[in-house]
């Protein structure tokens, strides 16, 4: 075995992978909450702006994931192949995709940020602050796509630490721009929501320059001057697992987002609870996202080695790990759910039923752990339409059907949807169990 193909077998560790990405996530969670309470102290208005401009920036999220999420499956793979020269020529082909995607929607987002704000039918000044924000963020959009394909390569090379390191010195800029656009240090004017919006896209821009100068460093090798030789079948095949992984992404949303439309109908104590027990519980898999992405990374590259029976073994095992992980700490949050409830809220009737819902994720999280682990496995084995169809099927089928029909129909409220969402994690989880253990996806291999 050569030094190269030695190194990257131990930098395909699960816990060198998994580590990283789980404080990654947690930082992640952390900022967006810092973000949020920066900018209360300005304005609620901006607040509301900024929360509108969220669920924008969730769709090009998604978008970009298109190139990203095929990009990591398929280098992955091609190492573990020692194809290495589809491995750069992916590396090369989702770079080039990216700079395409990324600039139309900057492009739209220049250009059509005022529609976009107008859609929502928001208050003047709220609308205001919106296109303030989202004319500066959303114009800068191309850089936000290639930084999460620039993360994807160093990733599926198996260098997950250094976006983990790069993704916190941003982060600890943009909170530092926060503060001198909003709390006028050495006397400057307050920059207000246009200076949180620059504040962003520097860090962000940083974020990917550093992201470019780390693969120089770590010589992952992008022959650009070659871009002509890419077949075109690979652009193919980047953006169609994309599309699917998109779709499933978009799906789910949109399903998450018709269970709070009937939680709405349900009044505002279980609104306020449906979205704090969401708040309080969200940690708890945290940890179980992060093994599930890093298992993903794992098992493209063995895949590529041909080590079935080996990654067959390792999931199952990972499962279990995530499966101990998220039960213990969400038990631990419920019993600790009076003094955390009490941070949010003092409302008794919004504390009983928050409590009554953490509860429930003892059973919804244990389910949720499945589905992680094991559709991200599949999905690195090729096997991506399944999960996905499988996963569309059940979001509605069950999760959806049921919040309407346990929390509105028959009357069970915030707790019914609450259990329909757990009833769809469980079933979902135990298909995919059966399907690994099926062993149908050594079919699937995409090298």
């Amino acid at each position: 075995m050569s030094e190269n193909a030695s190194a990257l077998n131990k930098r395909m560790n699960i816990v060198a992978l998994t580590w990283p990405i789980f404080i990654e996530v947690l930082l992640r969670t952390a900022l967006n909450t810092t973000d949020v309470f920066m900018l209360s102290g300005y304005s609620d208005l901006a607040v509301s702006a900024v929360g509108v401009i969220t669920q924008i920036t969730f769709f090009l999220i998604v978008i970009s994931m298109m190139v990203s999420s095929g990009t990591g499956i398929l280098i992955a793979q091609y190492n573990g192949a020692s194809k290495f020269s589809e491995s750069a020529q992916t590396g090369v082909a989702s770079i080039l995709l990216a700079v395409v995607v990324g600039g139309v929607l900057s492009l739209s987002l220049f250009l059509g940020a005022e529609h976009f704000i107008a859609l929502f039918g928001l208050e003047d000044q709220v609308a205001a602050f919106g296109y303030e924000y989202l004319i500066i963020s959303g114009s800068m959009t191309f850089n936000v796509t290639i930084g999460i394909v620039l993360t994807t390569i160093l990733r599926s090379h198996g260098y997950s630490r250094s976006p983990m390191v790069i993704n916190l010195i941003a982060g600890v800029i943009n909170i530092a721009g926060n503060y001198v656009a909003l709390y006028q240090p050495f006397g400057l004017p307050v920059f207000g929501v246009s200076g949180v919006a620059t504040a962003t896209v520097v860090s962000q821009v940083i974020g990917t320059l550093l992201m470019i100068w780390v693969v120089r460093k770590k010589h992952i090798e992008l022959p650009f001057n070659q871009w002509r030789e890419i077949p075109k079948a690979l652009y193919k095949k980047i953006m169609k697992i994309g599309a699917m992984n998109a779709g499933e992404i978009l799906s789910y949303n949109m399903a998450q987002m018709t269970i709070v439309y009937f939680v709405v109908q349900m009044g505002t104590s279980s609104l306020a609870a449906y979205t704090y027990a969401q708040n309080i519980t969200r940690v708890s898999f945290a940890f179980a996202l992060a093994l599930g992405q890093a298992g993903q990374i794992q098992a493209s590259y063995f895949i590529g080695k041909g080590w079935i029976d080996d990654i067959l073994g390792r999931v199952q095992k990972y499962y279990l790990v995530g499966l101990i992980a998220s039960t213990g700490i969400v038990v631990l949050l419920f019993l600790f759910r009076y003094p955390l409830i009490d941070l949010f809220t003092q409302d008794s009737e919004i504390v009983v039923l928050v409590a009554l819902l953490i509860g429930g994720s003892i059973f919804v999280e244990s389910g949720r752990v499945s589905n992680l682990i094991f559709i991200a496995a599949l999905k690195g084995a090729g096997d991506i339409k399944f999960p996905v169809k499988m996963g569309i099927l059940s979001m509605w089928g069950i999760a959806v059907l049921f919040a309407y029909l346990l929390g509105i129909h028959w009357g069970y409220g915030v707790i019914g949807a609450w259990i329909a969402i757990g009833m769809d994690e469980w079933v979902r989880g135990i298909v995919m169990i059966r399907r690994w253990r099926s062993k149908v996806w050594t079919r699937f291999a995409l090298t």
